[in-house]
């Protein structure tokens, strides 16, 4: 702080009236010397060396960031109007100064009368600088104290104003050193986007560009605060991230899990499976705890209806109210169960409706339908009745290969079974409830075989025997022909898609052909003469024992 004393007279050249007279004298001041204490604060001292014969109407000092100090030019701080002869002193504080200035300030006494002004002489003095060298904690939410470190000295608080982004912080303390403030709501910044704080003493703006603040959310309730688990529940506060938010430092607590308001979530979480009926819920950013107002509620899922009739293997449908629509895969949730049977996980159709599949070993009978969901565990209204299948007779009786039969029974339209004939299992197609459609399969022995159904858990065995028909060439007509006559062939077990006429070594497609009889013409490109005729038929082979004669 520098100190500059002056111990010349000054005197203010005045147009007193009168000053020839007799008996009349001048004022006479200094101006001894200027301190400053802050950069808002100086000491001056002044010393009146004679007070004058004229009426005194004002005393004091005017300052300036300007040398040149005039009756015009300056602040004037006044005294009053009665001062005593010898030495004044003023603490002039709160200067008023302007934008970012920082240097010297020019200061000197004044003396004033009816005749005039008269000045001591300009001192002048550096005033200090005003700075900032942090803040801390320099990450924070709505409401956190951060201190700022800096050389201040010893302003008055109602001198200083603190600035996040332009909103006015709360003055807590102020020392030499240190300025307490709290982080104001208000802030236009988005969780861990930084803003600008700025310090205001006297008038004077303090940024040294290093005062930047992360602003950390303010989470201060959530809502809803009930409904089934899954619900999306949103967060609300102070800064609050954005919708677009790429980390994952604020957690979330419900219950016993924890979660994170990650990348697009909205500052939504959905609740998890594994709350109880009533949670705490609670958020965890930069490492601080805080339980919101209120808890969760978890409401229950309400059945309303299912399927009430249903085969094993097949889906049930469950619809109600409060279901949830998304799953929990870890924990298996929403799950359904049929009487004492194992809980397993239900496939989510929509917010309304669920799909059990139904174990494929369950026995015959009714059974009470359970859903659990979250914390909660709830009852169908009716009993589940799961109905067994049923076969009871065939048609026809008998039949070769690929000879259609239906068999009458209990099936789910739609769905493939498999049929066995004797030890031959082939596929066969519900085509509504009550019939099986299949086909006598290719490779089964000719003679009686039992046929059975086998349906998801047990095999059903229809009474009574099928008559497996070989195939039988018992006729021909006429015996003989040029080439081109239609000859026609009479037995049994011809299979209309698998079967051809071979005269001696020539093989020849049938014109039309039943399961007993043969249409066929005599092929030119067999050499005239008589020759076997031979029937091929499901991979089996037929001769008859005449032979047929081909003429020239």
């Amino acid at each position: 702080m520098k100190n500059i004393f002056c111990c010349c007279i000054a005197f203010l050249t005045l147009f007193f009236s009168g000053c020839e007279k007799d008996g009349l004298t001048h004022p006479e001041l200094q101006t001894l010397s200027v301190t400053a204490t802050s950069p808002t604060t100086i000491t001056v001292v002044g010393n009146i060396v004679a007070l004058g014969s004229e009426k005194i109407q004002d005393y004091g000092f005017v300052y300036s960031h300007d040398s040149y100090i005039d009756e015009n030019k300056g602040t004037k701080v006044s005294l009053g109007n009665n001062p005593q002869k010898g030495q004044f002193t003023k603490t002039l504080e709160n200067l008023v100064l302007t934008g970012n200035y920082y240097g010297s300030i020019y200061v000197r006494s004044y003396l004033k009368n009816t005749k005039g002004t008269a000045f001591g002489a300009v001192l002048n003095v550096n005033l200090p600088s005003l700075t900032t060298s942090g803040i801390s904690p320099a990450t924070g939410k709505v409401g956190d104290k951060v201190k700022i470190t800096g050389q201040f000295y010893d302003t008055d608080a109602s001198a200083i104003s603190v600035r996040f982004n332009n909103v006015v912080a709360k003055i807590i303390s102020v020392s030499s050193t240190e300025i307490s403030a709290e982080v104001p709501a208000g802030v236009d910044a988005t969780h861990g986007q930084s803003v600008n704080v700025t310090v205001n003493i006297g008038g004077l703006n303090l940024n040294n560009g290093y005062n930047y603040f992360t602003m950390q959310a303010n989470v201060t309730d959530f809502t809803p605060k009930t409904g089934p688990v899954g619900t999306p529940i949103r967060f609300m506060g102070d800064n609050m991230p954005a919708n677009y938010y790429y980390n994952s430092d604020i957690l979330v607590h419900i219950g016993g899990s924890s979660l994170n308001m990650s990348y697009s979530s909205m500052n939504v979480v959905p609740v998890p499976f594994t709350v109880g009926i009533s949670s705490e819920v609670a958020v965890t950013i930069n490492g601080q705890r805080k339980v919101l107002p209120g808890v969760f509620t978890v409401t229950p899922p309400v059945i309303t209806s299912t399927t009430e009739s249903i085969f094993p293997g097949q889906n049930l449908m469950i619809y109600g109210t409060n279901f949830v629509s998304t799953g929990d895969v870890s924990n298996g949730r929403p799950m359904a169960k049929l009487g004492s049977g194992t809980y397993q996980a239900v496939s989510i159709y929509n917010s309304g409706q669920y799909v059990y599949t139904v174990p494929s070993n369950i026995s015959e009978g009714e059974y009470t339908l359970y859903l659990k969901v979250g914390p909660h565990e709830v009852q169908a209204p009716k009993k589940i009745d799961i109905i067994g299948y049923v076969a009871t007779t065939f048609s026809p009786s008998s039949g070769g290969p690929n000879r259609q039969v239906n068999i009458t029974g209990r099936f789910i339209q739609g769905t493939y079974y498999e049929v066995s004939f004797g030890s031959v299992r082939t596929s066969a197609l519900a085509t509504s409830a009550t019939n099986l459609q299949t086909n006598v399969p290719t490779g089964v022995n000719e003679g009686a075989v039992k046929i059975a159904v086998h349906v998801p858990n047990k095999t059903i065995t229809l009474a009574g025997d099928f008559q497996v028909i070989g195939p039988s060439f018992s006729s021909f007509s006429p015996a003989s022909g040029v080439p081109g006559t239609l000859i026609t062939i009479k037995g049994a077990g011809f299979n209309p898609h698998y079967t051809m006429v071979r005269f001696g070594t020539v093989v020849v497609a049938p014109n039309t052909l039943t399961d007993d009889t043969i249409v066929v013409a005599v092929p030119s490109n067999v050499s005239p003469g008589a020759m076997k005729l031979t029937i091929e038929t499901n991979g089996q082979t037929v001769v008859h024992n005449d032979n047929f004669t081909i003429l020239q």
